[in-house]
């Protein structure tokens, strides 16, 4: 398999004719692939879950914080207290408190001002969708490749955040390979599929999209 990857490899980069073009070989990609935007859709921080307090899919508050609830302090915990919210509540956020953004990140909100800087800023960057309907069985493998340095390895990967992050900080001269098979569970049937090429996992990523939610 190693040598298939370093073959593959080859193709890959002696292809290269500048930065901005890149020739797609079998199952190698690389930063700006479609297969690395829908790994980071399955694997970013899903923060859609408290909304009704912070109004932003884009980071959720750090537990525990507090809230002034119509007129009450309520410390919050865990996901299952905030469904003895509801919309019509007057919530007010008590600083300061902690954010987790998509891309793991976290940030200390001191002010309301803070915050409205904080997820003005978050939005702006927010250019991924998450994914709910597929999770991974970990752990993952990943054959790296640095074209600059000429460096081959193989990682493994061991959770969303460690997913992600990986994706997330590949550089320009990066290409990979996932070591298939990798299991991916469809969470609205909670079946377990095992995927053996790019071509498998883009077909599931796309049928599972619909009515999954």
């Amino acid at each position: 398999m190693r040598k298939i990857f370093y073959l593959l490899v080859f193709v890959l980069v002696s292809c290269y004719e500048d930065d901005s073009q890149r020739v797609e070989s079998a199952d190698t990609s690389h930063k700006t692939s479609e297969l690395t935007t829908f790994i980071k859709s399955i694997t970013l921080h899903n923060a859609a879950y408290d909304d009704v307090i912070d109004g932003s899919s884009c980071f959720s508050l750090v537990f525990p914080y507090q809230l002034l609830v119509n007129n009450n302090i309520r410390t919050i915990s865990s996901i299952q207290e905030l469904d003895n919210l509801h919309s019509d509540d007057q919530i007010e956020i008590i600083y300061p408190v902690s954010a987790v953004f998509f891309n793991y990140n976290r940030h200390q909100m001191t002010s309301e001002s803070d915050f409205d800087v904080v997820r003005n800023t978050c939005e702006a960057d927010f250019d991924i969708s998450s994914n709910p309907c597929l999770d991974f069985q970990f752990p993952i493998s990943v054959k790296m490749f640095n074209q600059v340095g000429s460096d081959f390895h193989t990682i493994e990967l061991s959770s969303n955040e460690d997913i992600y992050t990986h994706f997330d900080n590949l550089h320009d001269t990066d290409v990979y390979e996932l070591d298939y098979p990798i299991l991916l569970t469809d969470s609205h049937s909670s079946v377990t599929l095992s995927i053996n090429s790019n071509l498998e996992f883009e077909n599931l990523f796309h049928s599972t999209l619909e009515g999954c939610e």
